[in-house]
């Protein structure tokens, strides 16, 4: 009786064995939907050209793989892109789309601050990762976590740009000319204006517009020209970029001209005019002179026709991360996928890239400055605390 009683205590113990076995083994599908969310159409478009090539570029690497190797397994990998338009009503719509009809297990973009906040809440209600290449506002990765940038965040960036006027220009009296209905501008000037006086400095005109419509910026400009800068600091999107520079040297104010990472395009010379750029510094998460970015800059350039932005860059890197992701996620789903990208150990076209425990990158910000109407690589600046 002892006997039998231990026999059936093996074979149950064996067969819960076995159960456990088979729940925990990986169950690796044949094809893997992923979303990307941009702004493919509107005044930020030429931000929807650069993620949508990278995507392309990623895709095309997969399909000269046959898929993605995912233990041995060759898996497809499905690209769904939606437009947002710099909207953030439309990214919810968007993210709500890829998440219930699609059924995409994580999402890269959008790229802008306001859209990757108001569109996060659905992925992070979802457990869905996503990942913003561009969104640098500190807000975004609050949100939950299961929200990822890929870039460098705004008090980080208005860090960079503050230390390197002062400390590596020299410079003692700036001005900042900023969008206050946008959040990334906003963002970065708060972050610009504290660091810089912190550190001795003075904000001798701090200036706002409101809204990406306005086209006229003389009331602005004639405070910060009264106030005499050595330099102004330009948070602004693509939209108003332009304008705003043509505007500043047009007024005749000669300061050095600073940006950050919405400058980094490869035709922003062209668009603002090689005159007026030239000299001008920015900050940014990526430089195509690195030698670590050659064969991706190679690639995108061969692909694409132009040269990648901080923007193309930084949403390649994001799909990789995703993609890094599923190769080495316990499990296939949006839990199992967030799960492996807080681990990400990967060598990147902008270096090595680990995520903080906010699920930030860790890396340093990158100076270029335009010269000869190319934007040239100076140096990489870690901001002191």
């Amino acid at each position: 009786m002892k006997k039998f009683v231990l026999l059936m205590v093996v074979l149950s113990l064996s067969l819960v064995m076995g159960i456990s076995a088979v729940s925990a083994e990986k169950t690796i599908p044949d094809e893997i939907n992923l979303g990307m969310i941009s702004t493919i159409s509107g005044s930020q478009a030429i931000d929807g050209q650069n993620m949508t090539d990278a995507i392309k570029l990623v895709q095309k690497e997969l399909e000269e793989n046959g898929g993605l190797d995912v233990d041995g397994k060759k898996v497809k990998i499905n690209w769904i892109i939606e437009d947002c338009e710099a909207k953030p009503e439309i990214a919810v719509n968007a993210a709500q789309k890829l998440i219930e009809q699609d059924g995409v297990l994580a999402i890269v973009g959008p790229n802008n601050s306001g859209d990757t906040i108001a569109s996060a809440e659905i992925s992070q209600a979802a457990k869905i990762p996503q990942i913003t290449n561009t969104g640098t506002n500190e807000a975004v990765t609050k949100v939950g976590d299961y929200v990822f940038r890929a870039c460098i965040i705004d008090p980080f960036q208005g860090k960079v740009v503050a230390q390197f006027a002062y400390e590596n220009l020299g410079l003692r009296k700036t001005a900042v000319i900023y969008d206050n209905a946008d959040t990334y501008s906003a963002g970065l000037d708060k972050a610009f204006v504290d660091a810089f006086v912190a550190l001795g400095g003075e904000v001798v005109a701090n200036e706002a517009f409101s809204g990406a419509d306005v086209k006229d910026f003389s009331a602005q400009l004639i405070n910060i020209k009264n106030a005499n800068p050595e330099a102004v600091f330009v948070p602004a999107h693509i939209d108003n970029i332009p304008l705003i520079l043509q505007q500043i040297r047009g007024m005749g104010i000669e300061a050095t001209l600073l940006g950050c990472d919405s400058w980094d395009y490869a035709a922003m010379p062209e668009l603002v005019g090689l005159d007026v750029i030239e000299g001008a510094y920015y900050v940014t998460g990526f430089s195509p002179d690195a030698e670590t970015a050659a064969d991706f800059v190679k690639a995108f350039t061969d692909l694409a026709g132009y040269r990648p932005s901080f923007c193309s860059a930084m949403a390649y890197e994001a799909a990789h991360i995703v993609l890094n992701a599923i190769q080495n996620a316990e499990t296939i789903d949006g839990t199992g996928i967030r799960d492996a990208m807080m681990k990400t150990e990967l060598d990147l076209p902008s270096g090595h890239v680990t995520f903080d425990e906010f699920r930030n990158p860790i890396k340093s910000g990158i100076i270029l400055q335009v010269r000869n109407g190319v934007a040239q690589y100076v140096g990489s600046v870690s901001p002191s605390k």
